[in-house]
């Protein structure tokens, strides 16, 4: 049996390929240099490591057949003793972060590292890999290792835990016909991900999946099924979607995970930490799922993730996950899009989370996120969507949004906004959808907001707020406004007359429950859609109904659509 996670190749390379270079650079250790990660070997040594490398040759070559083994990598490789410069990184580099990725040996202490350059006596005893027992330990061990870096190490201990099951079913493939390898290099990483796959298979309801399901985990089964025997990148069956075709697991050439497309895929419970293995991942898209729990904070491992698009996303709207948006996402600062509306998010959003320079669209809709908006929103310079609407949020709106040169869409709705409208809005040149109904905004409307500065606008939703001042007399002057939305405030003074040409595209016009008095002028009513040659308007409503006891309006209109007390 082949697996994803046995191959030789240049997967530790990816992994590991700044530093080797860093520490090739300039930097062979000679005698007395000090504890550098590479040394020059001796041909002996090199004919030594090349013949454990080579120990289980027969099996390699029905590996290397059915996948693939890039010459010029695997020569690099067996210029590097990989075992060394892996166990060295372990003992005196702690494993910082960016790093974790890379897979511990066996969790027993750590020997003394003296200045002098390392030998390979301190290397831990190479086993015989052919035998079963040697791998099931030493995949274990390597188990235990990620455990510890995903912080769910007591989680071995209960049977019924995915990471449980996912251990006891991977060690089995130490009995396959082609076993798991354990003991090269180069299969460590893909052995991690093949193992987390499986955590997320057993997490999050495999059996019940729709796409990839393989209940009592079939080890024949054939391509488009997890847990199977297969290469896991042959675990992913092809989906539909809005974007055409797709596959809900894809691999780079490597073996790397590069995307999971898991939505609607009827996936239950929570995203396991185990995520953070797939350390090359660009895309996880799992919206209209059934998934619980807290965003992982080891979603901070996967540096190169550029989107929580097909391509470049981490999407999980429409589920049921909680807790707090960790600080860790700070460091996905390749992160374009990020969409995790309709959950049940709690907590501020960190200010780590504006560090993701990079950042596009971000959308948080629908949860009950408290806190304030950041002034460091200004940071987001290629931000084009923004929706917080419909959660908790207060404290007043940052000036800091008009350096936002590409903003599109500002969705604040129905938070705890306070304080003045910016007149800083009138810098966003190419805003189209601006809302900032149902909160506690006051003072007036800066006239800074109508105008050809905001040619795009065609959505102004200001209602339901607490605003004061008259309407500004250039309110017709935006070329392309289609609604209007003031209703619902303490607006006072007459509707401003508007001049020929002016609201041309207008189709809806709310100025109802202020207190707005006097007559709508004609000019207002000349763009309304019953008239020749007419306008658009075709929603007008104001506060021109009679009041019960008798009397005038509060509005005299002879061309609204609806009429309010």
């Amino acid at each position: 049996m082949s697996g994803s996670g046995r191959l030789r190749g240049t997967t530790v390379l990816l992994a590991i390929g700044l530093l080797i270079s860093s520490a090739t650079g300039a930097n062979t250790v000679g005698d007395g240099d000090g504890g550098g990660l590479r040394r020059k070997r001796t041909t002996d040594e090199k004919q030594q490591q090349h013949r454990r490398l080579t120990e289980a040759d027969g099996v390699e070559q029905q590996l290397a057949s059915r996948f693939f083994l890039p010459s010029k990598a695997q020569a690099e490789l067996d210029e590097i003793d990989m075992r060394e410069l892996i166990y060295l990184m372990n003992a005196t580099m702690n494993l910082e972060m960016s790093m974790s990725f890379i897979v511990t040996l066996a969790p027993t202490p750590a020997p003394t590292v003296s200045t002098d350059a390392p030998s390979l006596s301190t290397m831990p005893t190479l086993t015989n890999c052919d035998n079963p027992g040697t791998c099931q330990n030493r995949l274990k061990d390597q188990i235990y290792a990620v455990s510890e870096r995903m912080g769910t190490t007591a989680a071995l201990d209960d049977p019924s835990s995915p990471q449980s099951q996912a251990r006891d079913w991977i060690v089995e493939e130490c009995d396959a016909v082609i076993p798991i390898d354990p003991c090269t290099a180069s299969q460590l990483v893909l052995n991690e991900q093949r193992y987390g796959l499986a955590v997320m298979y057993f997490g999050l309801g495999g059996d019940s999946w729709n796409k990839g399901a393989n209940p009592g985990q079939d080890a024949a089964a054939g391509p488009g099924q997890w847990m199977s025997g297969l290469n896991y990148c042959e675990w992913g069956p092809g989906i539909s979607s809005t974007d055409g075709s797709l596959k809900l697991l894809v691999c780079d050439e490597q073996g790397n995970v590069l995307n999971l497309n898991l939505q609607s895929n009827n996936m239950v419970g929570q995203i396991p930490p185990e995520i953070g293995v797939f350390f090359a991942m660009t895309s996880y898209i799992s919206f209209f799922n059934a998934q619980t729990g807290p965003i992982p904070t080891t979603l901070g491992y996967i540096l190169p993730l550029e989107t929580f698009d097909v391509e470049r996303a981490f999407l999980f709207y429409k589920n049921q996950i909680s807790g707090t948006i960790p600080p860790e996402i700070g460091n996905l600062n390749k992160l374009t899009w990020i969409d995790c509306e309709d959950n049940q998010i709690v907590g501020t959003i960190p200010e780590e989370f504006y560090s993701n320079t990079e950042l596009e669209e971000v959308i948080l809709k629908s949860n009950s996120i408290t806190g304030t908006i950041s002034d460091t929103i200004a940071d987001l310079s290629k931000l084009g969507t923004f929706w917080v609407s419909f959660n908790q949020l207060s404290g007043t709106i940052p000036t800091t949004f008009g350096s936002l040169a590409n903003l599109v869409e500002l969705e604040l709705q129905s938070n705890r906004l306070t304080g003045n409208i910016p007149t800083q809005f009138g810098t966003m040149g190419s805003i189209e959808f601006l809302s900032i109904e149902s909160n506690l905004v006051v003072g007036t409307i800066p006239k800074e907001l109508f105008g050809t500065n905001l040619g795009g606008l065609r959505i102004l939703y200001l209602n339901d707020n607490q605003l004061t001042g008259t309407i500004p007399s250039n309110y017709g002057s935006s070329p392309r406004l289609k609604d209007l939305w003031l209703n619902d405030n303490m607006l006072s003074g007459t509707l401003p007359i508007i001049s020929e040409g002016e609201f041309l595209f207008l189709e809806e016009l709310l100025i109802n429950n202020n207190d707005i008095t006097g007559v709508v002028d004609e000019s207002v009513c000349l763009v309304r859609n019953n008239t020749i040659p007419g306008g658009q308007l075709g929603v007008f409503h104001a506060d021109c109904q009679p009041p019960p006891d008798g009397g005038q309006p509060q509005i005299q209109c002879s061309c609204c659509t609806a009429c309010f007390v």
